[in-house]
């Protein structure tokens, strides 16, 4: 690809939380999670959240349903391929899809190996399809599995990386601070051109974000919406060029803001902070990228520039194309 261009590209949606809708009722239906009956349009308006829950935490235990119809490398494989294939139609040519091998294996029984496999024959066959395309995984430690679990998935990720663009640490921020797992992430901070993103500053404050950055080493932010909290965080994430990895809608619906119109996102763009808009999970969300720019101008007021602005940041610090 030529840099000189802008394309169109999402940093932060998760992949096994982007199930087609029809693909979801379809594979729940075969399971017998969901009545035969059951409309896509009903089926919509019990999936998606249209309105905030308690916390992030009761978002989270949402996800269940995702988890139980994706028990087979077949399913895996073409949740890949429609997930690149959704991207497409939303007018995206640079996405990287990030999944959480323990998250997937939970409910299916899947190992590992097969689980990054079979995501990776639905993504290249995408790729193939859409040569206009370009996607990669993201392979998740999630916190709430405990350090064990996380320096497994570390592991994993090193012994993957050439079907893995990046590793993150992702999962509820409330009790799992990134210092706990400062141990676990040794092995990535020695490992040559190891690329990490982490979730912090979601739902807990700008001390996970330092964190992030100084015990582990991120080099982009999931989320990072709080570092508004910290006039020094933001000079130093302005002056390293760390990449926050900014999900509008998630944000209001898992209550890490207010409001849409309270979203801090104008303030980090006026503190020089990369700021890139994404879907985060769009199978619960029932969001679009296209739409989270609609959000950011019709609801938090970010201007045309702010937009154009928030697409060369989202561009220039993909791992696909740096």
């Amino acid at each position: 690809m030529n840099e000189a261009t802008v394309h169109q590209t999402e940093l932060h949606r998760h992949l096994d939380v982007s199930v087609r809708t029809s693909t979801l009722l379809e594979l729940a239906q075969e399971k017998g999670l969901v009545p035969e009956g059951t409309s896509l349009d009903r089926f919509r308006d019990e999936v998606y959240l249209r309105r905030p829950l308690t916390d992030l935490r009761e978002v989270l235990a949402q996800f269940t349903l995702f988890q139980k119809v994706q028990d087979r490398p077949e399913v895996l494989e073409r949740v890949a391929f429609e997930a690149v294939e959704d991207c497409r139609r939303e007018g995206t040519r640079v996405v990287e899809l990030r999944f959480s091998p323990s998250f997937v294996a939970e409910h299916s029984g899947l190992a590992w190996d097969e689980i990054l496999a079979s995501y990776s024959r639905g993504l290249a066959r995408a790729l193939e399809t859409y040569q206009d395309m370009k996607a990669g995984l993201i392979c998740i430690a999630t916190r709430d599995y405990g350090p064990d679990s996380v320096a497994e998935t570390v592991e994993f990720y090193l012994a993957h990386r050439r079907s893995l663009i990046a590793m993150d640490l992702a999962g509820n921020e409330v009790g799992f601070p990134c210092r706990d797992f400062a141990g676990a992430f040794a092995p990535l901070r020695k490992a040559d051109g190891a690329r990490l993103t982490v979730h912090a500053g979601e739902g807990t404050g700008p001390q996970n974000v330092w964190e992030a950055i100084e015990l582990l080493g991120a080099q982009r932010i999931g989320h990072g919406i709080r570092s508004v909290e910290d006039p020094r965080l933001l000079q130093v994430l302005a002056a390293q060029g760390i990449c926050l990895e900014v999900c509008p809608t998630s944000n209001w619906l898992t209550r890490c803001v207010p409001s849409l119109r309270e979203h801090p996102i104008t303030r980090l763009i006026k503190s020089d902070v990369k700021v890139s808009i994404n879907t985060d999970d769009p199978g619960i969300f029932g969001v679009t990228l296209p739409g989270e720019f609609r959000v950011c101008t019709d609801e938090i007021g970010l201007t045309s520039a702010d937009l154009d602005l928030c697409r060369r940041s989202a561009y220039q610090s993909s791992f696909l194309v740096r």
